[in-house]
């Protein structure tokens, strides 16, 4: 046999074994993905499972709710009655059976409908800066005639509203639309991510209106009733930040609160309240701080609506992935394994989850920074080609996992931030009530806020902005309380308080 047959033959023989040997690896490599894996690792849930045998996380999340409390110790019922009908969403479902049905509500005439209807010649933005003006100072009724006359003539419902805050329980609904029913497992929107939150944004917008009517209250030198108004949103915060849930919720709750401390300090420094009012004001804001941890509710909420979306993309047998019948060949090579997407979902929460329960605000920050990082550097990654006998779907699945996890995991840092500034606001008006206490007695600043302990303060407020002591210095016999960075004397912020000058009258002020 000659030299060249030999060699035409191991080639041929290598080509056919090699061909034999690509053949069989794309077949290994086209195999079916493999179905959604029931464990902690993924659906973090084994149940309840819904009819198709998926996690049902719309009723694991609607578990995680109090139940059974009736409307007269509900707070959220006080809430819920005066929700407008076009705004309440009476046709939708309500689960969180807590006795909240339309029934519950008031007549439409007498629910709250805000922004309140500006008067002839005034547009609804212009009416709406006047709502917001007068909820963060003192004014009095000749200032905006119609917005004191439609305070008045809402009064009946405001009453109700702050009544409401004194109960006990916190159950607010959670709804869907009436086109996403609970029985319906898939839609082109998962379950979590389309319910309603009804209560919570019915209070965002009501605060306005019982903010400005407690201003109101002030100019005209009613300090018990303008300080009652303000601790009914101060109650309503501090349940909602006591009730783990969605973040959305927090940010709603720690909002009111900062909004109601800001309004708090012209009633402190220019209402100039009595030693009992102080005193009340600063039990109040004491009891406001116990809020349920951060992490809890990013926990359970975020997590199950976050693996409940993913589940809705990548398990759905007829959801967003499910291909067109010409791109069925290249779908069956490309189709993805939610369980790498739940997987790495997963791992980012417990990452999540460990940046707030950090102890300081700079650790929290530093810890976020690095979930980012991860999330950014994964985007910006190349698509990996699959590797010897590596399944087509493991790189798919990868890369789509790069997309999708980067717009559904929250940013912790942000929640964090405005929890800090919600505390912050907190502690500068304790503070700012006792230094009035203070002034009360001796009739002088204290050279330190060491001279308020322990009879105006049981300690120094330290500061969430900055893990040190809240800033505070006496200039030409006018003092200066701040949270975070020094303020200069132009300063304005919202985590800034100066007291009244030296030689000022005592008189309310009016924007």
């Amino acid at each position: 046999m000659s030299t060249r047959l030999l060699v035409r033959r191991i080639v041929v023989a290598v080509s056919l074994v090699g061909g034999i040997f690509m053949a069989v690896e794309n077949l290994w490599a086209l195999r079916p993905a493999p179905q959604l894996e029931l464990s902690p690792s993924t659906t973090w849930i084994t149940e309840p499972l819904a009819a198709d045998g998926l996690p049902d996380y719309f009723q694991a999340v609607m578990d995680l709710e109090p139940r059974g409390i009736p409307p007269e110790t509900n707070a959220a019922a006080a809430v819920w009655e005066l929700i407008p009908s076009e705004t309440s969403s009476e046709n939708a479902i309500d689960h969180s059976q807590a006795h909240l049905s339309a029934a519950d509500q008031r007549p439409e005439s007498e629910r709250l409908v805000l922004p309140p209807p500006p008067p002839d010649g005034m547009d609804a933005a212009e009416a709406g800066r006047i709502l917001e003006a007068c909820s963060r100072g003192v004014w009095h009724a000749a200032d905006h005639p119609w917005l004191a006359r439609w305070l008045e003539e809402n009064q009946a419902a405001l009453d109700t509203l702050a009544a409401g805050a004194r109960r006990e329980g916190w159950c607010p609904p959670r709804c869907l639309p009436p086109d996403a029913p609970p029985t319906e497992r898939f839609g082109p929107i998962p379950l979590l991510i389309c319910q309603m939150l009804p209560v919570e944004g019915a209070l965002d917008r009501f605060s306005s209106a019982l903010l400005a009517r407690s201003m109101l209250r002030l100019g005209e030198g009613d300090i018990p009733s303008a300080w009652h108004d303000l601790e009914s949103l101060l109650r309503y915060g501090d349940k909602i930040c006591d009730t783990p849930g969605p973040l959305i919720c927090r940010r709603v709750a720690t909002s009111l609160i900062l909004r109601t401390c800001l309004a708090l300090q012209p009633l402190i420094l220019d209402g100039h309240p009595d030693e009992a009012v102080l005193a009340d004001i600063q039990r109040s804001l004491r009891a406001a701080v116990d809020w349920a941890p951060l992490a809890m509710g990013v926990n359970t909420n975020e997590r199950l609506a976050v693996l409940d979306a993913i589940t809705v993309v990548a398990a759905n047998p007829s959801g967003t992935l499910s291909p067109a019948p010409w791109q069925k060949p290249l779908f069956a090579i490309l189709k993805a394994d939610p369980n790498i997407m739940l997987r790495y979902v997963n791992q980012l929460f417990d990452a999540v989850v460990v940046a707030a329960c950090q102890p300081t605000r700079e650790t929290r920050r530093r810890a976020s920074k690095a979930i980012k990082d991860e999330i950014d550097d994964r985007m910006n990654a190349k698509l990996q080609w699959r590797g010897w006998f590596q399944p087509w779907y493991v790189p798919w699945s990868e890369a789509l996992s790069k997309r999708i996890v980067s717009s559904l995991i929250p940013n912790v840092e942000i929640i964090s931030d405005a929890d800090d500034r919600a505390r912050a606001a907190l502690l500068l008006v304790d503070c700012t009530a006792a230094l009035e206490r203070h002034r009360l007695a001796p009739g002088q600043p204290p050279a330190s806020l060491a001279d308020l302990v322990p009879t105006f303060l049981p300690a120094i407020p330290v500061d969430p902005l900055t893990d040190a002591s809240l800033g505070y210095r006496i200039e030409n016999g006018r003092w200066t309380l701040w949270s975070g960075t020094d303020p200069a004397d132009d300063d304005v912020d919202d985590l800034v308080v100066r007291g009244p000058a030296a030689d000022s009258p005592e008189v309310l002020s009016v924007p």
